[in-house]
C-alpha cells in the first residue's frame, strides 16, 4: 500500500490533482488502497501536477515500460513538460505472494490482507430488456473468480427494487445479485405501437424535426391498410405523432433514470478515499445534453473511479417486434452515444458486447493491473478553482491511453493530517482493509440477562509488542445478513498488553447484546499513524445438549488478574506458562454438570494434562466451570484443550478450543559457548514442590538394617538410655524418646549414635531445625556413616536451606559416587540453582544406577526438553536427542502415565 510516509522527505509543493495522490506544502499524502512494489514518487525540485493515466496496447495488455518522454500531455491545449512517469502495480505476481497461514482457530486476522481493488458491477436495468442480462452472468462470474483475494466487489442496480450489495469478497453473494438481475425495460412497441418509428426518428420529432415527422407520417400513413378518407388520415398522422413522442419520452426517462442512478452511485463513491473502477453494463442510453456527461466524468474524478461501459448488442432487432426496424444501426449509434462519452470522460473504455464469449472482461482484467502516475509542470492556472480539460497521447504504434478528460484541483486545507480518530472512522467507513496494524478478533456466545438474545463477548488483540498500555482510537459496526447495523461503538480507550513489561499485544475486550442469529463485525484501531481493520462472521447462539445450554469455551492465558477466575481469559497464544479454561452452562439441571479440561495435541490426541473444574454457582441456573492449568511443561506448538462435559455421571459432549504456546520471549541462555567444556550459564529447570520436601521416615530409621551400623558404636555405658529411646521412638513417645537419647550422649565416650538419633526424634516430631543442628554435630565423629548425610541434607531441605543442603549433599557424592540416595537430590537443587546442565548429568548418574525409576525417566526427559528450549546443550545434539530417546522408551515400558507429554518434549527435540 503506497503510504504517506513514503514522501515525507519530498521538498516541493504539489498542486493536488483528482488522482491517485495528492501532496501539499511540504507534507506528503496518499491515500491509495492497492498495494504498489514501489510507492510513485517524484524527485524533482519543480510544482507538479500529478494525473492518472492507463496504457495499453492494441490486444488489450498494459504497457508498462513508458519514460516521461513517451507522453504527451496538454492542458487547456497547451503542451506541458512531463517531469516524471511511474508505473504503478496493482497486482502482485502470484508466485511473489507466499501462501497465508490460515488464522487461529475462531479468530479472524488482517495480518495477511493486502488493499486490493474496488469494483463495481452496475446493471442499467431499465435500458436491459427483460433477460438481456443474463446472457452475461456467466462471463461476469468469470471475472469474478479471477480476482485477486483482496479485491472487494459491490453489485448495484438503477432499477426499482433491484438486488445490491456493498463492497464485500463473498463472490457468492456478488454472484447472486448479478443473477438477479434481468433487465426492466419495457418492449414499448409490443401490443401499444401500431407504427413502425425508428428512436432516431422519434428524438427528431421530439425536438420538433418539420421534415422528419412528415416523413414518418407519409411513411407509416398513405401506404397503411384501412387508410381511405381524409378523417382516417388525419387520425393515423395524429397517431404516428402521439407514438413517436411516448417512445422518445420513454426514452428520455429512462436516460434520466440511468444518469441519477449514475450519479448517486459517484457521490457515494467519492466518500470512499481509494481508487475504483466501475462496470457498467447497459444497453446504451440517448444523451439528451452533453453537459450530463461533462458532470458525471468530474464526478468520476473525484470519486477516483474509472467507468469501464459494456453495451448490449440488440441483435439488430428486438425479437418481441417481428417488424424490420427502419433505421437499426443509427438507433443503436444513439444509443451508444452516452455511454461512449462517459467512458472516455473517466478514464474507461466501451465494449460492445454481441455474445457472452467476447473476451470483454478479460480486456478490462488486464487494463485494472496497474496506471502510470505522471507529473507535469504546474501551472499558475492550475490553482484557479477550475476544471481544465487535458489531453493524454503516447504516439507509440498500437498505444491507446485511457486518462481523464479534465483535471481539478482542490483545496490544500482540505486534505491534512488526519488525527487517530479521523483514521480509524475513514477505515471503518472504507470498505478495504487495513494491515498497518496487526488485528486479531475472535467472539464468544454467553446468556445474558435477556433472555431472547445471547450476550457477545468480543476480544481483539492489537499489535505485537507494547509493553506498556496505550491510547488507541477504536470503533465496530456489526451487521446482519440484510446489511441492518445490529450495533456499533467508536470511543478513545487505553489498551493494557497482557503482562506489563512483557512485550505483547494490546487486549480489548467489549459486549454486545444481539438476537441469535449471523453477523458481520468490522473493528477498526488506529494507534498512533497506524491503522489496522478486520472483518469477522459472528454467530450469536448457545449450544444446547439434553437440556443443558452451554456457552462456547474460552481459552486464554495468564489469567486476568481482576475479576479473579470468574471471568474468562481470552487469547490464542499462551506464552507465560498458564492456560485458563472457562466455560458456561445454563438450565435448571446445572447442579448435575461437571466438567474436566485436558490439554492434547489434537482433538483426537490423548492427553498431556488432565485437571477438573469444579462448577462454580453464579446464579440459580448459571454455572461457571474456570480453572488454570500449568502450561510450562509443553513445548512451543500448536495444542488443543478439550472440555469433557457430562451430566448426572452421563457424557454430553466435548467442546474443544485450539490455543498456541510460544517460546519464551527471551531465552535464559544461549548455546554458543555452552559446550561440553563451558561453565553453566543460569539455566533454572523445573522441580516438583513435594520432591523439595522430603518426608522423614520413622520407621525406616528404626529398621534394625538402619540401626545396626549406630548400635555397633554405642558404648556399653549409655546402651540401656539408647536402646530405651529406640523404644519410645517404635511406640511414637517423641519427647520421652529424646530425653533417652539426650542420657546417651557422654562427652567421654563416642556419642555419634546418640546424637543421630536424638536428631531423628527431633525430626520425627517436626522440630527440622534442631535436628539439622544435631546431625550436623553427628559428622563430627560421623563422617564415614552415609546414612547422617542422607538425614542432614533432607532436613536443610525441609529447612529450605537449600545451599547448605547442596554443600552436604556434593560432599556426600564425592564419598560415595555410585549412592543413589544423594545423586538424585543434588540433581534437584542443581536444577533449582540455575545449574541446569549439571542436574542434568547428576540425573544420568542416578539413573545408570536405578534406570527402572520411572519418574527419574520423566524428570530426565523433561529436563532435556528444558535445556533445549532454552537454547543451551548438556553434551551434544545428537547425544542429548540419544539420551531423551533411550529414557523415553525406558519410562514407556515401564507403563509411565505421561507418555503422550513425554512424546512431545522428544518430538521437540527430533525437530531441533
Amino acid at each position: 500500500m503506497v503510504r504517506a510516509k513514503a514522501l515525507l522527505a519530498v521538498t516541493l509543493t504539489v498542486s493536488v490533482a483528482y488522482g491517485f495522490m495528492s501532496v501539499v506544502s511540504g507534507f506528503g499524502r496518499i491515500s491509495a488502497a492497492q498495494p504498489s512494489l514501489q510507492p510513485p514518487r517524484f524527485q524533482t525540485g519543480v510544482e507538479l501536477t500529478s494525473m492518472d493515466v492507463t496504457v495499453v496496447d492494441d490486444r488489450g495488455k498494459p504497457v508498462t515500460t513508458l519514460t516521461p518522454a513517451d507522453f504527451n500531455v496538454r492542458v487547456d491545449g497547451n503542451l506541458r513538460r512531463v517531469v516524471s512517469a511511474e508505473w504503478v502495480s496493482l497486482v502482485t505476481p502470484p508466485a511473489s505472494v507466499p501462501a497465508a497461514p490460515p488464522p487461529p482457530d475462531g479468530f479472524t486476522t488482517n495480518e495477511h490482507a493486502t488493499g486490493g481493488r474496488l469494483i463495481v458491477v452496475a446493471v442499467d436495468e431499465p435500458n436491459i430488456r427483460f433477460g438481456g442480462a443474463l446472457g452475461i452472468a456467466r462471463a461476469a462470474n468469470g471475472f469474478i473468480d479471477r480476482l485477486l483475494p483482496s479485491d472487494r466487489i459491490a453489485v448495484a442496480s438503477f432499477g426499482t427494487g433491484a438486488p445490491a450489495t456493498a463492497f464485500t469478497a463473498d463472490r457468492a453473494r456478488v454472484k447472486q445479485a448479478i443473477a438477479r438481475m434481468a433487465g426492466q425495460k419495457e418492449a414499448g412497441r409490443s401490443g401499444i405501437s401500431s407504427h413502425n418509428i425508428a428512436l432516431t426518428e422519434a428524438i427528431a420529432i421530439e425536438n420538433g424535426d418539420r421534415a422528419t415527422i412528415e416523413s414518418v407520417q407519409s411513411r407509416e400513413c398513405l401506404s397503411g391498410p384501412g387508410i381511405g378518407s381524409f378523417s382516417q388520415l388525419e387520425l393515423c398522422r395524429s397517431e404516428v405523432l402521439v407514438e413517436a413522442l411516448a417512445l422518445a419520452r420513454d426514452t428520455n426517462r429512462e436516460a434520466d433514470r440511468t444518469i441519477q442512478g449514475l450519479r448517486d452511485l459517484l457521490i457515494g463513491l467519492r466518500m470512499i478515499d481509494a481508487p475504483k473502477t466501475l462496470i457498467l453494463i447497459s444497453e446504451g442510453f440517448v444523451l439528451s445534453d452533453q453537459a450530463m456527461i461533462i458532470d458525471l466524468g468530474r464526478l468520476a474524478a473525484e470519486a477516483r473511479t474509472s467507468v469501464y461501459a459494456l453495451r448490449l448488442d440488440n441483435q439488430m432487432f428486438d425479437l418481441a417486434d417481428r417488424r424490420l426496424p427502419i433505421n437499426p444501426i443509427g438507433d443503436r449509434r444513439a444509443r451508444g452515444e452516452g455511454l461512449e462519452l462517459l467512458a472516455g470522460a473517466s478514464r474507461g473504455a466501451l465494449f460492445t458486447v454481441a455474445t457472452a464469449e467476447a473476451p470483454f472482461f478479460e480486456r478490462i482484467e488486464a487494463e485494472l493491473s496497474g496506471y502510470y502516475l505522471i507529473g507535469v509542470e504546474s501551472d499558475p492556472r492550475d490553482r484557479d478553482g477550475k476544471a481544465h480539460p487535458i489531453r493524454v497521447d503516447v504516439p507509440q504504434r498500437g498505444a491507446i491511453v485511457r486518462s481523464r478528460r479534465q483535471i481539478l484541483n482542490a483545496p490544500a486545507d482540505a486534505r491534512g493530517r488526519r488525527s487517530p480518530r479521523q483514521s480509524m472512522i475513514a477505515a471503518l467507513s472504507s470498505p478495504l482493509l487495513s494491515a498497518a496494524l496487526p488485528l486479531r478478533v475472535a467472539s464468544f456466545s454467553l446468556q445474558g440477562p435477556e433472555r431472547d438474545k445471547v450476550q457477545l463477548l468480543i476480544h481483539a488483540e492489537v499489535g505485537s509488542d507494547y509493553a506498556a498500555s496505550k491510547v488507541v482510537s477504536l470503533g465496530y459496526v456489526i451487521t446482519d445478513q440484510s446489511g441492518r447495523v445490529a450495533d456499533s461503538r467508536t470511543a478513545d480507550a487505553r489498551l493494557q498488553p497482557f503482562v506489563n513489561g512483557v512485550p505483547s499485544p494490546l487486549q480489548y475486550t467489549a459486549g454486545a447484546s444481539l438476537p441469535r442469529g449471523d453477523y458481520t463485525l468490522k473493528l477498526a484501531i488506529a494507534e498512533g499513524d497506524r491503522v489496522g481493520t478486520v472483518e469477522h462472521t459472528i454467530h450469536a447462539g448457545l449450544a444446547e445438549v439434553s437440556g443443558v445450554m452451554l456457552s462456547e469455551l474460552m481459552v486464554g492465558g495468564p489469567a486476568a488478574e481482576s475479576g479473579g477466575l470468574l471471568q474468562p481469559t481470552i487469547g490464542y497464544t499462551a506464552s507465560f506458562g498458564s492456560l485458563h479454561g472457562y466455560l458456561e452452562a445454563y438450565g435448571n439441571q446445572v447442579d448435575a454438570v461437571t466438567v474436566k479440561y485436558e490439554v492434547a495435541v489434537d482433538a483426537q490426541g490423548p492427553p498431556l494434562m488432565t485437571t477438573d473444574a469444579p462448577g462454580q454457582l453464579a446464579s440459580d441456573d448459571r454455572m461457571i466451570f474456570s480453572r488454570v492449568m500449568p502450561i510450562h511443561q509443553l513445548p512451543p506448538g500448536k495444542y488443543v484443550m478439550r472440555a469433557l462435559i457430562s451430566s448426572a455421571r452421563k457424557p454430553l459432549t466435548t467442546l474443544v478450543r485450539a490455543f498456541e504456546v510460544s517460546p519464551p520471549k527471551v531465552l535464559m541462555a544461549s548455546a554458543e559457548g555452552l559446550g561440553p567444556t563451558s561453565v553453566d550459564a543460569e539455566l533454572f529447570l523445573p522441580v516438583e514442590e513435594a520432591a523439595m520436601n522430603p518426608r522423614f521416615k520413622r520407621d525406616q530409621a528404626i529398621d534394625t538394617r538402619t540401626l545396626e551400623p549406630f548400635r555397633a558404636r554405642v558404648p556399653d555405658t549409655v546402651k540401656a538410655s539408647f536402646e530405651q529411646g529406640i523404644g519410645f521412638m517404635t511406640t511414637g513417645d517423641y519427647p520421652k524418646a529424646e530425653q533417652s537419647f539426650k542420657k546417651a550422649i557422654d562427652p567421654d565416650v563416642d556419642s555419634t549414635a546418640g546424637l543421630v538419633y536424638l536428631a531423628a526424634a527431633f525430626a520425627a516430631s517436626g522440630h527440622d531445625i534442631q535436628a539439622a543442628s544435631a546431625w550436623q554435630t553427628a559428622l563430627v565423629d560421623g563422617t564415614e556413616l552415609s546414612q547422617i548425610y542422607q538425614w542432614l541434607a533432607d532436613a536443610l531441605m525441609r529447612t529450605h536451606d537449600y545451599g547448605e543442603a547442596r554443600a552436604v549433599l556434593e560432599e556426600a557424592v564425592g564419598k560415595w559416587p555410585s549412592d543413589v540416595r544423594f545423586t538424585r537430590p543434588l540433581a534437584m537443587l542443581y536444577a533449582t540453582f540455575g545449574k541446569g546442565r549439571e542436574a542434568v548429568r547428576t540425573i544420568e548418574r542416578y539413573l545408570s544406577e536405578e534406570p527402572d525409576d520411572r519418574d527419574a525417566l520423566y524428570l530426565a526427559i523433561e529436563w532435556l526438553y528444558h535445556v533445549r528450549s532454552a537454547g543451551a546443550i548438556v553434551h551434544n545434539r545428537t547425544e542429548d536427542l540419544k539420551l531423551a530417546q533411550t529414557y523415553a522408551l525406558a519410562y514407556e515400558r515401564a507403563g509411565g502415565p505421561q507418555i503422550a507429554l513425554v512424546k512431545q518434549w522428544v518430538g521437540f527435540l527430533e525437530k531441533e
